[in-house]
C-alpha cells in the first residue's frame, strides 16, 4: 500500500512537472573557461522562474535567465519554474576550468613576390580593396570597377593579388574576379571631355584610348564628387558643356601625380543622390543623377529585408527568427510608404534566399531613388537593452542615417551609435542614398519582448517613415536656402 502511494505520489509529481514548460536555451555547456556564465530559459508567460533560489523575471515572451558566478570545478544550477503547484525543475552541472593552453597559431599568410610580372583583366563584381586586411564582411572595400581592366599584379597573398594602380599607389583585388591576359599596362594620355544634361541624370564623358582603373568618392561642404584614374595623364584640351545641367555646376581636374588625373565634379546641391561610374567602349562615363522630388509621392523607394530562406540571421531565446521580423517590419513600412504615393521596389517579399549581389542588382535595375535595408543585431548581455544603430558606407549618406536614429530613438530605446565607413554590401553602392538600420538585438531578452510585439514593429515602420520625410525635408530646405543665395 505504501509502495503503492508513493508510485502515485511520483506520477502526479512527474504529471506537474510535464505540464509546466521549461528548456533551456543557452548556458548548458558541460566545460567553461569563464566564471560569468549566462543561463537562459523559456517557459510560459505568468509563470514564476527561480535560478539558484532567486526569482527573476520572466518577460512576456517567456522568455528569462540570469548571471550565475561560478566556482573553480563542479557546479550544479539549480533552476526552477512554478505555476501554482506545479513545478519544472532542472539542474545543470557546469564545469569551471583554468583557460586552456592557448593554441599555436597559425603561421599568417606571408606575401609573395610573383615570379613573373602578370597582367590580369577584370571581370563582372570586381571591386578594390585598400589593405589585405580583412573581417567577418571583408576588407575595407576601395570601389567597384568595370570589367575590361588591365591590372598589373605584383605580390599575392592568400586568394589577394596586390597589384599596382599607378607608379606609387597600389590596392588589393580577389583573384576570382580577374582573368590572366597577354595585354599590359599602360601610362595613357586622356582625350577630350564632354558634359550633358541626359533628362534624369547628368552625364560626364572622358574619353580614353584604353580603360584604366580608377577610384570615387564624394566630399561635403561644397560637395564634390572626386574620381581618380590611375595610369592617366592630362591631355584633355577641351571640357565641352553641352546645355543646361541638372546637377553638376562644373568639373574641372587635377593631375595629382604624374601619372594620376583627378576629375573633379562640383555639385549645385549640398546632397547627392547618387552617381555611377563605368566605361562605355573605351570612355569612362560618370553619371550623377539629378534630385528627384522631394515628396514621398512618386518618389522610388527600395526595401531590403535582411537574410531569408537558409539564412535566418540572429535568433532568439524564444526561437523568432531575425528574418521573419526584418520582414515583417519592411512590409508594414512598404504599407506606409505606399499610402503616402511612394513606389516602393522590395528585394524579398517571402522567405526566400537572395544573395547581396542579387539584391542590389533588384535596386540598380528599378532605378530606386532611395534605399534602406532593414536588420536586427545579435551579440553582448542577453539581459542588457544593448539599442538601436544605423549604419552608411559614404559621408553622402551620413544625414540620412543621422534621420532614421533620431527616429528610432524616440522609441525609448537606447542609443547603440551611428557607425560610417561601414563595409556592408547594401551601403557600397553610390548610386542611390542608403542606410542599414539594425533596429533591436534578437539577443537580448528585453528587446525581444518588443521585437516580438507586433504594435512595437508597427511603431518602428512609423518612425522609420518619419526619418525618411525628415531627410527629405532636410534635403529640401538645403534647396531653398541656395535658392534665395
Amino acid at each position: 500500500m505504501k509502495r503503492n502511494l508513493l508510485l502515485m505520489m511520483l506520477i502526479a509529481s512527474m504529471t506537474a512537472m510535464a505540464n509546466v514548460p521549461l528548456k533551456i536555451v543557452r548556458g548548458e555547456q558541460d566545460t567553461v573557461y569563464r566564471a560569468k556564465h549566462n543561463i537562459v530559459a523559456v517557459t510560459e508567460p505568468g509563470n514564476i522562474a527561480k535560478i539558484e533560489g532567486e526569482q527573476v523575471k520572466v518577460y512576456k515572451t517567456g522568455a528569462f535567465g540570469k548571471q550565475v558566478v561560478l566556482k573553480p570545478g563542479e557546479n550544479v544550477i539549480e533552476i526552477v519554474v512554478e505555476n501554482g503547484k506545479k513545478t519544472a525543475r532542472k539542474k545543470l552541472q557546469v564545469f569551471l576550468s583554468a583557460a586552456p593552453a592557448s593554441k599555436p597559431q597559425s603561421a599568417e599568410l606571408v606575401a609573395e613576390k610573383l615570379a613573373e610580372l602578370q597582367y590580369f583583366e577584370t571581370t563582372d563584381g570586381a571591386y578594390l580593396q585598400y589593405g589585405d586586411g580583412g573581417d567577418r564582411l571583408g576588407g575595407s572595400k576601395m570601389g567597384y570597377l568595370s570589367p575590361g581592366i588591365v591590372l598589373k599584379a605584383v605580390e599575392s597573398k592568400g586568394d589577394l593579388y596586390k597589384v599596382e594602380l599607378s607608379q606609387n599607389r597600389y590596392a588589393y583585388i580577389s583573384n576570382e574576379y580577374l582573368l590572366p591576359t597577354s595585354r599590359a599596362v599602360k601610362t595613357l594620355n586622356t582625350g577630350s571631355w564632354s558634359i550633358s544634361n541626359q533628362g534624369k541624370y547628368d552625364r560626364v564623358s572622358i574619353s580614353l584610348p584604353d580603360r584604366l582603373p580608377y577610384r570615387s568618392w564624394t566630399q561635403l561642404d561644397p560637395t564634390t564628387i572626386y574620381v581618380e584614374i590611375f595610369g592617366a595623364m592630362n591631355n584633355s584640351n577641351w571640357i565641352t558643356q553641352r546645355g543646361d545641367l541638372g546637377m553638376i555646376e562644373y568639373v574641372d581636374w587635377r593631375q595629382t601625380d604624374s601619372d594620376v588625373l583627378c576629375a573633379v565634379i562640383k555639385l549645385k546641391s549640398a546632397y547627392s543622390w547618387g552617381y555611377s561610374v563605368s566605361y562605355q567602349d573605351n570612355n569612362l562615363v560618370i553619371d550623377v543623377k539629378h534630385t528627384p522630388g522631394l515628396k514621398l509621392n512618386g518618389l522610388k523607394v527600395g526595401l531590403d529585408a535582411g537574410h531569408g530562406g537558409e539564412y535566418p540571421g540572429a535568433k532568439s531565446a524564444i526561437g523568432l527568427t531575425e528574418k521573419e521580423i526584418n520582414l515583417d517590419m519592411v512590409m508594414r513600412l512598404k504599407g506606409l510608404l505606399e499610402a503616402e504615393g511612394a513606389q516602393v521596389v522590395l528585394t524579398r517579399d517571402d522567405d526566400s534566399d537572395i544573395s547581396m549581389s542579387d539584391r542590389k542588382k533588384v535596386f540598380a535595375d528599378a532605378g530606386v531613388d532611395i534605399a534602406i535595408s532593414i536588420h536586427n543585431n545579435s551579440g553582448g548581455s542577453p539581459f542588457a537593452e544593448m539599442g538601436t544603430s544605423t549604419y552608411y558606407k559614404h559621408i553622402s549618406n551620413r544625414a540620412l542615417a543621422s534621420c532614421m536614429l533620431g527616429r528610432l530613438l524616440e522609441l525609448g530605446v537606447r542609443n547603440f551609435g551611428m557607425t560610417g565607413n561601414f563595409n556592408f554590401s547594401h551601403n557600397a553602392p553610390t548610386e542611390y542614398p542608403n542606410v542599414l538600420l539594425e533596429v533591436l538585438f534578437m539577443s537580448s531578452l528585453p528587446e525581444e519582448e518588443l521585437l516580438a510585439d507586433p504594435e512595437f514593429r508597427q511603431s518602428v515602420a512609423e518612425k522609420a517613415l518619419l526619418g525618411l520625410k525628415d531627410y527629405l525635408s532636410k534635403v529640401a530646405a538645403s534647396e531653398e536656402s541656395a535658392d534665395v543665395r
